[in-house]
């Protein structure tokens, strides 16, 4: 994990320029049709802070968590934007929100980081709240050449996931192609519930 983020720390400038600009308008609208207007997200492994910027300007009260200090500094910098540096399987809030947004994020966490996001999730989104992920699907787990480690994903992998968490459920999978015209995997997205009512449980 340290290389992942060494990687995104010495090439936050490159990785920024990259995908500052890509757009999700369909995504989005997929994801905030389970959000309240003005309702609160996390974006967890924010990169260049682009989603964050954008559910704020779209009246979302927004923050970003990412592992890298350098991409967090410079979204601060760039966007004006609230983001934090932290791991993001280590994330908690003492108050829940509506939806957690991990776009390309969780595809770098390995089984025990996986395993604790989806336990903490439970009490991190309110009842009803929903979290949507975009990973990888049809690459190779490990690391790749420049030192990421990454995981692929099957609809198979995510039901196993939720199914060791009763109180989330899938909603919504569905694939798109990469924005970046990368040809040799495709995007698996999905959307999850958390169930349960969080009332008396923090």
């Amino acid at each position: 994990m340290n290389s992942t983020i060494d990687y995104y720390d010495r090439n936050a400038d490159e990785y920024f320029g990259r995908t500052a600009n890509v757009t999700f308008d369909e995504i989005y609208s997929r994801f905030l049709k389970y959000i309240p207007a003005g309702g609160r997200i996390m974006d967890l492994g924010c990169g260049s802070g682009r989603d964050v910027k954008w559910f704020c300007d779209h009246g979302y009260e927004a923050y970003g968590l990412d592992a890298s200090r350098e991409l967090v500094s410079k979204a601060s910098d760039e966007y004006d934007i609230p983001v934090f540096t932290g791991l993001i399987e280590e994330w908690t809030t003492a108050t829940p929100f509506d939806g957690v947004w991990c776009c390309a994020s969780l595809m770098h966490l390995d089984d025990s980081a996986l395993e604790q996001l989806f336990k903490n999730l439970t009490y991190n989104l309110k009842q009803g709240g929903v979290l949507f992920m975009s990973v990888k699907s049809g690459i190779e787990t490990g690391l790749d050449e420049q030192g990421r480690y990454l995981r692929d994903f099957t609809e198979g992998d995510v039901h196993e996931i939720i199914n060791q968490h009763s109180k989330l459920e899938v909603r919504e999978i569905w694939y798109t192609e990469d924005k970046l015209a990368r040809d040799t995997f495709r995007w698996m997205n999905v959307i999850i519930e958390n169930i349960m009512d969080t009332e008396g449980y923090l």
